[in-house]
């Protein structure tokens, strides 16, 4: 094969690999040498395949990066390197001069600048007004506080312009597994061709290439499984991996771990790998290593959490407020200021505000390496590097991007150990014996085309001066799809019926024996007996609630169920009156009011002849006149029809009506003033208001004595304070 430009052209899962494989061996089996090019996280991939095929020597995997600096180092052109943090920090040192900033919008510059200079395009070819003219300055001033350094695009247009020097010189260039092939890329792969055969496999044509070979799809076996939600969906891929890794003799199938690959969205790898535990499985995390992915860097990146919640200060050992936090659901300093006052744990709060860094800081490397020592970091270089580029852009608060880069920067690669739940992106180019791909649906699977922040979509070739930039809403979606399912020989699709959009519609999957403890000791699932009520409900709002959903009847008849998370409100009377006389917000209040507050009896039981109890929320009589009063949550409009869904103070009203006392009813809000809403001499108004009252209450409480407390689904289970407390197992 002499020199030129080869191009494979086929749809994923037509053989270019191995095509492109064949030929490397070729070459290598006549003692000649064969750079392949590829994505980072195809080199474990590629080296296994050859591994099968042989021993073979002369065969180097480089990415488009490593092949630049190479081509650099042979003439002597390498420069200082900017690493991708480094670029963000430079961009935001630009960008300070445009006003205040955010790690966020330094990204958004960033990756914009990156793309131009991946096309070939100066800050001159950009407009001088709005947005882009924006970016055109900020551009402008990156390049000049750069200086000699190169960034990545650097490396690759200094590479098209220094002589091409190879030594040894390869017989075979492979370039494999790029769904693209930008602008400069392809000007340098043409130059490198004039000299050394190379090899380059894509799935859609190049224009004005001709292809010099074009292959067809292989079939592949694809099974698609709906399961109900995303739990049974996890469940089921785990009892599914169990019974792929047993040996054969304990009815398993005996593939090895590194010959099955699961596929998941990022968000969904932790809750497998947690979940996978419970199975025994050798799952290895396959996401991209980020220093504030380790044990150490997340809790790293709790210290440094602007808003502090209940898991940060578990990660940081302070395990009684944390407990305190999450059960509260308190996120914030000063939340967790005033939590630890009210729980007595004011000694943990202060030992984690000393732990915290700075503001401003006077020496903040300082800080971090006794921070990194004390949080157990091994290798603490490549945090404080980081840190070094958040000084640049903020040296007065340097903590929000030194978080931002620990988020993102790359940590050093682990080996494989088992089998691998890798992102969708880090699935492209590899192939496995079996793939399993989880949460098949079409908002999962994205590469999340939209349009340019800085361009028109339809002007992004127009409003330049020179080049263009490809649209960005290109509908590659599908071919992505493609892709995926194509990734092994044999390709499971799973995804939940309660989430999303399916690529392909499935049907249910046969039943799996159990793959963990917990499912072989409990072949049936737990099935506890729906309650019964044991004598009369508490009060009569119970049996108002049984009439809408008896469960929750049932649960609210097991209370009282006191607020205990410090909040101001009715609750809080009349216990701690006294307390909240000196509230600069409830003080002012209770003394306008305290007159009727201390002579309010609260939450007032009063039992009646069927057995029943009404449980008034505050009464009094004053002069032979019974004062009952409806209490409201704080702004609460104080009207008549709030009492529409209520029975207790309607059928009190009743009763005093027979009797012939003289009464008045109220609704008071919180810290408000109370307006009365009824009187004994509105006769005609409260008769029409609790005719039809007894029926209800008897027809409740025959459903109250009569059988099992079953739950009722419907709309008010938006409003219920109990969560998810009925979903449960039916036998």
């Amino acid at each position: 094969m002499g020199p030129g430009l080869r191009l494979v052209l086929g749809p994923p899962a037509s053989g270019k690999t191995t095509l492109a494989l064949e030929e490397a061996l070729g070459v290598l089996g006549r003692g000649g040498r064969v750079w392949w090019i590829g994505l980072p996280h195809q080199r474990e991939y590629l080296y296994a395949l050859l591994g099968r095929r042989g021993a073979w020597l002369g065969l180097e995997f480089l990415t488009f990066q490593a092949l630049y600096y190479r081509v650099l180092a042979e003439v002597g052109a390498l420069r200082p390197l900017l690493p991708g943090a480094g670029r963000v920090a430079l961009v935001g040192e630009a960008l300070r001069a445009e006003g205040p900033l955010a790690p966020g919008e330094a990204r958004l510059f960033a990756r914009a600048i990156a793309e131009l200079k991946r096309f070939g395009l100066g800050p001159l070819a950009l407009p001088k007004e709005g947005e882009a003219g924006r970016l055109r300055r900020v551009y402008f001033r990156y390049e000049r506080l750069k200086g000699r350094a190169f960034d990545y695009d650097d490396f690759r247009h200094k590479a098209l312009k220094v002589p091409l020097r190879l030594h040894p010189e390869p017989g075979l260039v492979v370039v494999d597994g790029f769904r693209e092939i930008g602008p400069l890329d392809r000007a340098f792969l043409e130059r490198l061709a004039r000299k050394v055969p190379v090899l380059l496999t894509l799935e859609r044509p190049l224009p004005g290439l001709v292809p010099w070979r074009c292959l067809e799809p292989r079939p592949i076996s694809r099974e698609v499984w709906a399961l109900e939600n995303p739990v049974q969906m996890v469940r089921h891929l785990l009892r599914a991996l169990k019974r792929a890794l047993a040996p054969k003799d304990l009815g398993g199938e005996g593939l090895d771990p590194s010959e099955v690959l699961v596929v998941a969205p990022e968000g969904r790898i932790p809750g497998v790998l947690l979940l996978g535990e419970e199975y025994g499985l050798p799952l290895w995390d396959g996401r991209q290593r980020a220093l504030g992915r380790t044990e150490a860097g997340m809790r790293l990146l709790a210290l440094l959490n602007p808003v502090p919640t209940g898991s940060d200060l578990l990660l940081l050992g302070f395990s009684a407020l944390g407990r305190a936090a999450l059960r509260r659901g308190v996120v914030g300093l000063e939340a967790l200021e005033k939590l630890a006052r009210e729980e007595g744990l004011e000694g943990e709060f202060q030992a984690y505000q000393a732990l915290l860094p700075p503001r401003p800081p006077a020496d903040p490397l300082a800080f971090a390496q006794e921070a990194l020592a004390r949080l157990g970091v091994g290798d603490p270089g490549p945090p404080l590097e980081l840190l070094r580029h958040a000084l640049k852009v903020s040296p007065e608060d340097p903590w929000p991007w030194w978080r931002s880069f620990l988020l993102e920067g790359d940590g050093p690669p682990l080996p494989r150990l088992g089998v691998a739940v890798v992102p969708p992106l880090l699935a492209m180019g590899v192939r496995a014996r079996r793939v399993y791909v989880l949460d098949w649906v079409q908002e999962a699977y994205t590469l999340g085309e939209r349009e340019d922040y800085f361009f028109l979509e339809e002007g992004r070739a127009e409003e330049l001066v020179q080049g263009q930039l490809p649209k960005r809403l290109r509908g590659l979606e599908p071919l992505f799809w493609e892709e995926i399912r194509t990734r092994g020989e044999e390709v499971v699709l799973l995804y939940p019926e309660s989430e999303g959009t399916p690529i392909e519609k499935g049907k249910r999957p046969p039943p799996l024996p159990p793959g963990a403890p917990l499912e072989a000791h409990s072949p049936r699932p737990l099935a506890v007996p729906w309650p019964r009520a044991k004598g009369l409900p508490r009060h009569l709002e119970i049996l108002r609630l049984a009439l809408e959903c008896p469960f929750r009847a049932y649960v609210e008849n097991l209370g009282p169920w006191p607020r205990e998370d410090g909040s101001l409100g009715w609750h809080r009377l009349p216990r701690d009156l006294e307390a909240l006389r000196v509230h600069p917000e409830v003080g002012p209040w209770i003394r306008a009011h305290e007159e009727t507050l201390r002579s309010l009896a609260f939450w007032k039981p009063w039992p009646l002849r069927n057995g029943l109890t009404l449980r008034l929320d505050a009464v009094r009589r004053v002069e032979g006149r019974v004062h009952l009063y409806r209490l409201l949550p704080p702004g609460a409009s104080p009207r008549l029809p709030e009492l529409k869904d209520r029975w207790t103070e309607l059928y009190a009203l009743g009763v005093l009506l027979r009797k012939g006392e003289r009464f008045t009813l109220y609704a008071w809000p919180w810290l408000g003033r109370p307006k009365p809403l009824l009187d004994s001499e509105d006769y005609g108004a409260i008769l029409a208001k609790v005719q039809g009252l007894g029926p209800r209450v008897e027809k409740a409480l025959g459903l109250w004595q009569g059988g099992t407390l079953r739950p009722r689904p419907g709309a008010h289970c938006y409003a219920c304070p109990y969560g998810d407390l009925c979903r449960k197992e039916e036998a």
